[in-house]
């Protein structure tokens, strides 16, 4: 029996959504933006600059998404940028002669997919907070709802929490838009996946949140021994190129990459003509 329509209004009022969830958002596909306009051709290869410096693209994301001052953007990133980037799953650090630099790992070509399954068991409301990046390829199961987060072709980094709390703020919003074709009892449906996917923030029992990837690249922070990975594939031959990279050679290479990415940002007019 769903629960009406009438009384949908209410659930959705009740959804446990962190309402950060929106500005990390803004924040990382701003980020995404600027890697893509100094990093990349346009078309998503890159154009050799591999590497940005932390500082230099945190006061310019602080300024160009309008807030006030570093303490603002500080407060809105929960802590400073750099502590923001670690967050991110797909983003690598390095210093170099006292800078912070950071790049943006990039899709690995389908050569190197190895298709992964990922397990985490939800015990209890701590591990909600888990990061989970879902590639743009990855699908999400909680097998105990029959419940799935679809492949739409896009980068996702969120909470696992945050994750849940989209789609239940997403499925609501739809069944209240009134202009789906969707019968009552398919509306009726959807809501008690709302108030089912609601009920399991509370984590009231165990439950699993399963991560199936085709390439591989989805991930975990933190990726420690709560992560159940299973790989379906063998790994892939590495590429003649990597294979062939000495440590010694790839660490003048970043160094080079961050001399010309500190350039590209502190002169972004002239690298996006």
């Amino acid at each position: 029996m769903g629960i009406p329509i009438s009384d949908s209004q209410a659930v959705l009022q009740n959804t446990k959504l962190d309402m950060s969830h929106q500005e990390a958002s803004r924040l990382v596909e701003h980020l995404q933006t600027m890697w893509e306009g100094y990093c990349t051709d346009g078309e998503g290869n890159s154009n050799g600059c591999e590497w940005l410096p932390v500082e230099q693209i945190g006061s310019m994301m602080c300024q160009e998404l309008g807030y006030e001052d570093e303490p603002e953007f500080e407060d809105a990133l929960k802590g400073s940028f750099a502590d923001f980037l670690d967050k991110l799953p797909y983003v690598v650090k390095q210093e170099k002669n006292g800078k912070l630099y950071f790049q943006i790992k990039p899709e690995l070509p389908r050569s190197q997919w190895r298709a992964t399954k990922m397990t985490v068991k939800i015990s209890s409301t701590a591990d909600l907070w888990r990061t989970c990046y879902k590639s743009p390829y990855a699908t999400i199961e909680i097998p105990e709802l029959e419940f799935e987060f679809s492949a739409d072709g896009k980068r996702h980094t969120d909470s696992i929490y945050n994750h849940i709390g989209s789609a239940v703020y997403n499925l609501g919003n739809y069944v209240q838009q009134g202009n789906s074709g969707l019968s009552d009892d398919h509306k009726n449906k959807i809501m008690d996946t709302v108030i089912a996917l609601n009920m399991f923030l509370d984590v009231p029992v165990p439950w699993t949140w399963v991560v199936h990837d085709p390439s591989g690249m989805s991930e975990f922070k933190p990726m420690d021994g709560h992560v159940e990975v299973e790989y379906l594939e063998p790994e892939p031959a590495a590429e003649p190129a990597a294979a062939a990279a000495e440590p010694a050679a790839a660490g003048e290479a970043a160094a080079g990459e961050a001399a010309a990415g500190e350039a590209a940002a502190e002169q972004p007019q002239e690298q996006q003509q």
